[in-house]
């Protein structure tokens, strides 16, 4: 087991865990984000030189992640103004970005275990993940308008994909915080689960996908989620 100041990354059965155990309900401080992109950069070497069926990303406690500190988010996004001038994006923020959105690329099924609050970039980290198992209780949204911004880190895009662009339109601009069956009833998360069910059903998705086909292509993400659901009524 490898644990980088909050972050715990372990193997378990071939399969990458994440548990996200950051101060404050992995309140996304600056010091989380630090340590989130150092265990992500781990996850991206070890994808590259090993054979891992997938990553699970979960809260270690209570939270999948309360969201942004608001004077950290504020002052951040100061800092990283778009240059009209040269058109060139703030390093910080591209490096940033990268550690969610390429979680889409991995050559391995990642599922992002919710559970109690899923907010603002803890919503992102979810929504960059191919599947959301959401248990029972839990609560999600994207509250960065009501302080006059968007999310930034592919969250906006990724819920259009999944949750289509009226429902999506919805919850990025009222910016609040819904339940988790109507989560999984927009189609934001893909399994409803009930509470501490949630790493099972995790582990049991990748089983499968490991067992029935031979290469994961995350373009084919769709494909294998449905099969797995009719698998589980026959």
């Amino acid at each position: 087991m490898n644990e980088n100041n909050g972050m715990i990354l372990e193997e378990q059965d071939g399969v990458l865990i994440l548990s996200m155990n950051m101060p404050g309900n992995n309140l996304m401080t600056a010091d989380f984000f630090r340590e989130y992109e150092a265990a992500m950069a781990e996850i991206e070497e070890k994808a590259a030189n090993g054979n891992y069926k997938g990553l699970i990303i979960k809260g270690a406690g209570r939270h999948f992640s309360v969201g942004a500190d608001v004077d950290a988010l504020s002052e951040r996004s100061a800092n990283e103004i778009y240059d009209d001038s040269t058109g060139v994006l703030p390093e910080g923020h591209i490096r940033q970005k990268h550690f969610f959105t390429f979680l889409r690329n991995l050559p391995f099924p990642v599922i992002s275990v919710v559970t109690g609050f899923c907010i603002g970039s803890g919503s992102e980290i979810a929504v960059n993940s191919h599947y959301r198992i959401i248990e029972k209780n839990a609560r999600i949204g994207q509250p960065e308008s009501t302080f006059g911004i968007l999310p930034a880190l592919g969250g906006v895009a990724r819920t259009i994909e999944i949750c289509g662009i009226q429902n999506a339109y919805g919850l990025v601009m009222s910016g609040e915080l819904i339940p988790a069956e109507e989560a999984f009833q927009l189609g934001w998360a893909d399994i409803f689960a009930e509470k501490k069910q949630g790493m099972a059903e995790a582990m049991a998705l990748i089983a499968y996908i490991s067992e029935k086909y031979e290469k994961f292509d995350h373009d084919n993400y769709k494909a294998y989620i449905t099969s797995y659901l009719l698998s589980k009524e026959a």
